[in-house]
């Protein structure tokens, strides 16, 4: 079950820009689901490349989809996870619209004892996380409508995508870009930097 699952990454671009708040988002960090009336503003975060590409995913760090990668995914039951729409600000009279993929589905299931990871001084918080291993017994017991995708419960910026979403989205035409999928057994919290 290990490597049923892969952690969505940034695609190693200069030219594919960051994506920073526009407005505040801290009611996506609270691990519940959100209630919008109007797209959330998003905008090119430092540094902006000279001449950025957007493409099908950005991240905010949470992930920032196209419009396709919607479509593609749409049919497939994903639970607590929230498609919110997104207004990037790309250049002054250039706004396209995004999706924000609001994942609040998370799952305490990193396995302690073989995971390689640094606490803080309290034991609260995460600080580092060298090698992940998913507890399998949990996943089990789970049916796979609910850990199609999900947030691990001990490192909330960490967005886990089961192989079969996965397939989904490398199977589009052309293909997708900006992003990389990294199997969780080849994947460290400096991975994105790799």
């Amino acid at each position: 079950m290990q490597r049923e699952y892969c952690v969505l990454e940034r695609a190693a671009s200069n030219d594919h820009p960051l994506l920073g708040w526009d407005q505040s988002g801290s009611a996506f960090y609270k691990g519940k689901p959100v209630h919008v009336s109007e797209p959330v503003r998003l905008r090119l975060a430092e540094p902006v490349p000279p001449k950025p590409v957007m493409v099908d995913h950005h991240s905010l760090p949470k992930p920032v989809l196209s419009p396709r990668l919607k479509e593609a995914l749409e049919p497939v039951p994903l639970h607590r996870v929230q498609w919110v729409p997104a207004d990037v600000r790309v250049a002054e009279g250039d706004v396209r619209r995004y999706w924000l993929l609001h994942v609040h589905n998370e799952l305490r299931c990193m396995n302690r004892q073989e995971s390689v990871f640094k606490l803080s001084p309290s034991g609260l918080t995460l600080l580092s996380l060298e090698r992940l291993v998913l507890d399998e017994s949990v996943l089990s017991r789970m049916p796979l409508d609910e850990r199609r995708i999900f947030v691990l419960a001990e490192s909330p910026s960490t967005c886990l995508f089961h192989q079969s979403v996965v397939d989904r989205v490398m199977s589009l035409t052309p293909p997708a870009e900006g992003l990389r999928f990294i199997p969780v057994p080849d994947w460290n919290d400096s991975a994105g930097f790799r």
